[in-house]
């Protein structure tokens, strides 16, 4: 298909997953990169995205960006990446969508971001439904990655699983090949999924499960050990803050229909089905470090 998506954050975890499903697919892809040098970036190019040099913050590169292209996929840094302004780019990318006639836009908002829980995230998301572009907008919950991506605060490392959620809390997870699946088919039939928001589940575990079902994979014992909220406030507030609400169950992070997911898209991986597919090999370096 000669159809072109613009896709912001493509070097990152999420977009990154995005792109590549998309290229997989047979779509022309668009990206933004700070990096144009970086391995990430130059895998895109090789596998044959355009790469555009630049950042959201100039309005210029925006439209770069947006002009002439069928699709959107709009996603922006969270609360471990305060550099950009979240909301500033959101609604800029917004506007040159509106101002090109894009055809379809998929923003990318946050699990219970309606809730309270990601204020501006929801922000976005009622710019983007006064704006009158047809969009979807998807709303993941914690990526399954994090616990390798985020080992430092909230993952993997020395040898257990060490997250600021009790116990006996469940928490929501999706893979990022899964949102990548989500936005390929948000894209590919807008008519379906033009108005819609879906919040992205595809497992929901404790963290002594989650441990539970790394051992299993690895075959070797990986405890979980619940880091203190203030350990993670001293790294960030708005994270800390997301873990406070998750364990005291204050309604701002939904019940999702997993099933009427996986009957959207058959492929939706479990937890378990995430470590068989690649999680027992990212998590594995982790627990055994070269020497």
């Amino acid at each position: 298909m000669n159809q072109v998506v613009f896709v912001a954050g493509a070097t990152g975890q999420q977009g990154g997953a995005v792109a590549d499903r998309l290229l997989a697919d047979g779509w022309q892809v668009r990206a933004l990169t700070r990096h144009p040098d970086s391995v990430r970036a130059r895998a895109l190019a090789d596998a044959g995205a355009q790469l555009i040099a630049g950042s959201l913050e100039d309005s210029a590169t925006i439209d770069r960006c947006v002009e002439g292209v069928h699709g959107v996929y709009s996603v922006h840094p969270g609360p471990l990446a305060p550099e950009q302004d979240e909301v500033a780019a959101g609604k800029a990318v917004i506007d040159a969508a509106v101002k090109y006639g894009v055809a379809h836009l998929v923003y990318s908002s946050g699990l219970g971001a309606d809730r309270g829980g990601q204020p501006t995230k929801w922000e976005i998301e009622q710019y983007l439904a006064a704006s009158g572009v047809s969009a979807t907008v998807l709303r993941p919950s914690s990526f399954m990655e994090n616990l390798i991506t985020q080992s430092a605060t909230v993952g993997i490392r020395d040898g257990a699983l060490r997250t600021a959620a009790a116990p006996h809390v469940r928490q929501q997870f999706i893979a990022l090949d899964d949102i990548g699946a989500f936005a390929a088919l948000a894209l590919r039939n807008p008519q379906v999924f033009r108005g819609r928001t879906l919040e992205l589940v595809g497992d929901a575990l404790t963290p002594p499960q989650v441990a539970a079902e790394v051992s299993a994979a690895l075959g070797r014992e990986v405890p979980y050990i619940q880091r203190p909220i203030e350990e993670l406030r001293r790294i960030n507030e708005r994270f800390a803050r997301g873990y406070e609400m998750l364990n005291s169950g204050d309604g701002s992070v939904p019940d999702v229909d997993i099933e009427g997911l996986r009957a959207l898209h058959p492929g939706l991986m479990s937890f378990r089905e995430w470590l068989g597919h690649k999680g027992t090999g990212l998590i594995r370096p982790l627990l055994d470090p070269p020497a």
